[in-house]
């Protein structure tokens, strides 16, 4: 613990990194969480039917975010040697697959919501609202995708703080506009679901060309004329799908299995959906800390391994090692104390508030040891390059663990939201065995540029 607060140089560049992508993370978690707190006053079921919605569009952000994180592998260990023109060449691939994977979720949401929200809820009146949120917020996909693209960009070369001041943005003009279009504000009609929709899918469109313009305006050393970014050959894309395949796998497979653990609580009732859109926003509120240490981790450790440091880089992971479930373990405190207050501020029957609270109490307990999973499978690993593992990881403790699990308990035994829930988190305790094992080997380390070149 002692050689933690004694390495300098490690501290002050997580710090540096996590800083800003935790604000920003937090910013953005915010969003999701203005929409909540101000639908919430339209009583349980606007709330399951945004919730429901966000399910299947969370199912695109998960996979933009898995074309990202490839990109990031590359950028990151590019940035390790200095090497921009190959940044830009990677920024321009992961723009071109996120715009093919926003004409998919795109066309889905805009053309077939009614369907998809069928998969979620037999409830009627969930349906409509949810199909009429999803259909105006999925025009936004588009310009999620540029957001996303240069904002790893820019983080990867260590400079978080652009999309940070982009997210700040994005929310602030959100609850503003949420506060005229969901209640009718300033001489706007009241629109409910459709105008939180609405709020949101202009928030989106600012916080790109905030975050575009100010790369252009100020000559950020990731701008480029559009021909040299998409100046990329067949042998870059080869190699970005080398690793990026299962990084986007990855991410699809923990998407479906919210959905289906989605699924899998609709069956207990509406208040259930209700109990866990809530829990899970405001748990994702307290969770940005681990995905900031995370991302600067796949950083920190990216740019070591691409420079040759790749002592360094395991030396690093070791200290994160010890960094993530101290925080999660704080954290969890906080969560555990504030939990009722939190909840209080919703417009809930007692028994969903109740089953919320208890909820949260129970994701504080298992804090510490989701935020060292996260940490190491989307940072350490991600970053040092071992993509195909985390995948293959993921996919078993999700799918043939997590996903049944919670139908058993919630279809055959009839269990209450609050024991499915912690079913599902005996996950966790399944996969830190093997994500310690992983981490002692070494095996994690895999410096693609050399081995992709």
């Amino acid at each position: 613990m002692r050689n933690i607060w004694k390495d300098k140089v490690f501290l002050s560049t997580m710090i540096t990194l996590a800083i800003p992508i935790t604000l920003q993370n937090f910013i953005t978690s915010s969003l999701n969480l203005v929409d909540n707190l101000m639908i919430g006053k339209l009583g349980e079921t606007p709330i399951a039917a945004v919730g429901l919605a966000n399910q299947f569009f969370y199912i695109f952000l998960l996979c933009i975010a898995g074309v990202n994180a490839g990109a990031n592998v590359f950028m990151a260990q590019y940035w390790g040697k200095k090497d921009i023109e190959n940044i830009k060449k990677m920024l321009g691939i992961v723009l071109s697959v996120g715009f093919a994977a926003t004409i998919v979720f795109g066309i889905a949401g805009i053309c077939f919501p009614t369907q998809i929200m069928g998969l979620f809820s037999k409830d009627a009146e969930v349906i409509s609202q949810g199909a009429t949120y999803m259909r105006i917020v999925s025009v936004s996909a588009i310009f999620i995708n540029i957001t996303q693209g240069f904002s790893t960009a820019l983080r990867s070369t260590e400079q978080p703080k652009l999309p940070m001041f982009g997210s700040l943005i994005g929310v602030a003009i959100n609850a503003f506009l949420n506060w005229i279009f969901i209640f009718g504000n300033l001489g706007a009609p009241a629109m409910g679901v459709a105008g939180a929709a609405i709020a949101t899918t202009i928030a989106r469109v600012i916080e790109m060309v905030f975050i575009v313009s100010m790369v252009y305006v100020r000559r950020n050393l990731v701008s480029t004329k559009i021909k040299q970014m998409f100046s990329y050959t067949r042998e870059d894309v080869a190699r970005y799908f080398s690793v990026s395949t299962s990084a986007i796998l990855n991410e699809l497979v923990w998407s479906f299995g919210l959905m289906a653990f989605s699924m899998a609580y609709a069956l207990i009732g509406t208040n259930a959906v209700a109990t866990m859109q809530i829990a899970t926003t405001l748990n994702n509120m307290f969770l940005v800390i681990c995905i900031g240490l995370a991302v600067s981790a796949s950083i920190m450790i990216g740019n070591k391994i691409g420079s040759d440091e790749e002592e360094v880089a395991r030396d690093y992971a070791n200290k994160i090692g010890i960094l993530a479930p101290l925080c999660g373990f704080i954290l969890g405190i906080i969560i555990w104390i504030t939990a009722p207050f939190i909840t209080s501020l919703f417009d809930v029957q007692p028994e969903t508030a109740i089953a919320t609270t208890n909820v949260l109490r129970i994701m504080a307990v298992v804090s510490a040891l989701r935020f060292f999973n996260v940490v190491m499978i989307i940072g350490v690993y991600r970053g040092g390059g071992d993509t195909l593992y985390t995948t293959i990881l993921q996919s078993c403790t999700v799918w043939v663990f997590a996903v049944p699990l919670a139908f058993i308990c919630a279809a055959v035994f009839k269990l209450s939201v609050e024991q499915v829930f912690l079913a599902v988190c005996a996950e966790e305790v399944v996969k830190i065995f093997f994500v310690l094992q992983r981490l002692k080997s070494g095996k994690w380390i895999r410096n693609v540029i050399k081995q992709t070149a």
